[in-house]
């Protein structure tokens, strides 16, 4: 093979790669610029769309090897300095994200999509002053929406040691954040150590009479607790603000019913139906949520006399508060604030554990594992 009919067949499998990257076939995609790369050694284009596709693997490591070719190779391109600096970030490494990011700044320094990335990592690092200026000339350029006026706000929160009340979540986020791990959610938690399912499950069978007729998993995801509660629970209903996580759960074959809805929605809905249940499970969803009143007014409408209420929590533990917005943009809640709603609302406390909720970055985040019964 001539060396013009090798470019225009490398050509041709670049072309085909992409389509196949826009039409969500990872897969193809990562095969075709593969392909592409062994005809075309060294191409920074290749590098850079095969690097990506890694990354949206989940091969991180192998995604900054190409990265960083296709940036030793083109130094000039702002995209693959972005791209490395967002993967160094996805994998907690922020002060390489960080000097990969600035380096795409240097080139321009209005790219709104480094400095999104750039606030993150300061906001990771804890350099909450260096991340709210980002953010705020993100949005002096034009690059501001609800999600970074959030972003905001958390960094704000975290600089003024808590003092201002912690924002509500923007409408859409938590869905948005979700979809896009739906697809590969169950292995994405297994790097984590993630076993709230498992831990609540165990803990409500310690305390709580079973087998439980009717359970309602609120933020059911691809439905872990479902799993959990096989032999435990007659009938299993799930719900979900994410559209792909409904779908995963429905497809599980552990539920009754899956739909996608609010909690707080759902509930309503449940209580307008005269729906009742006799256990309502939270794993980690708490933690997406924020202010806890309304959560816990509409389960004791829906739960029977007597009905548990387990749910996980990131316990917080620094302070008055009751609750906080971290800087990962997940809340923290203390125990004072749980058993001060559970005797407003009419429940009793039967277990609040600390226990590891899930390693994030290499950190390991403190949970609460609560379990709750109504009163008769």
């Amino acid at each position: 093979m001539n060396l013009t009919t090798q470019l225009h067949q490398a050509r041709a499998l670049f072309e085909q790669g992409l389509q196949a990257f826009e039409s969500g076939q990872l897969s193809q995609a990562e095969s075709c610029f593969a392909k592409a790369l062994e005809l075309a050694p060294e191409r920074p284009s290749v590098l850079l769309n095969l690097g990506v596709v890694k990354a949206a693997l989940g091969q991180t490591t192998q995604a900054i090897d190409l990265l960083t070719r296709a940036a030793e190779l083109e130094p000039e391109a702002i995209e693959t300095w972005v791209h490395l600096g967002a993967t160094y970030a996805e994998t907690g490494q922020f002060p390489l994200a960080l000097k990969a990011l600035d380096r795409a700044l240097a080139l321009q320094p209005q790219t709104l999509i480094a400095l999104r990335h750039k606030a993150s990592v300061l906001r990771e690092l804890g350099q909450y002053d260096e991340s709210a200026q980002c953010l705020k000339k993100l949005h002096q350029h034009g690059g501001g929406d609800e999600f970074t006026r959030y972003m905001l706000a958390a960094v704000l929160h975290a600089k003024t040691g808590w003092a201002q009340k912690p924002p509500a979540p923007p409408a859409g986020y938590v869905a948005d954040l979700f979809d896009r791990y739906a697809d590969d959610f169950s292995s994405h938690l297994s790097q984590l150590d993630y076993r709230a399912p498992d831990i609540l499950v165990k803990a409500a069978m310690g305390c709580l009479s079973q087998p439980w007729p009717n359970v309602l998993d609120l933020g059911c995801g691809t439905g872990l607790v479902g799993q959990c509660l096989q032999g435990h629970a007659l009938r299993v209903d799930g719900v979900d603000l994410s559209p792909g996580m409904v779908n995963r759960a429905q497809a599980s074959g552990h539920y009754r019913r899956v739909w996608q809805a609010d909690i707080h929605d759902a509930m309503e809905q449940a209580h307008r139906a005269e729906d009742q249940y006799d256990l309502i499970v939270s794993a980690d969803v708490f933690i997406y949520v924020g202010a806890l009143e309304r959560a816990f007014q509409l389960a004791a409408r829906v739960l029977r006399a007597g009905g548990g209420l387990a749910f996980s929590l990131e316990e917080w533990a620094a302070g008055p508060e009751n609750y906080v917005l971290r800087p990962s943009l997940r809340y923290a809640h203390s125990l004072a604030y749980i058993r001060s709603l559970a005797s407003d609302h009419g429940f009793q406390i039967l277990r609040a554990d600390s226990d590891l909720l899930r390693h994030d970055h290499g950190k390991a985040i403190s949970g609460l594992f609560c379990i709750l019964q109504k009163n008769t």
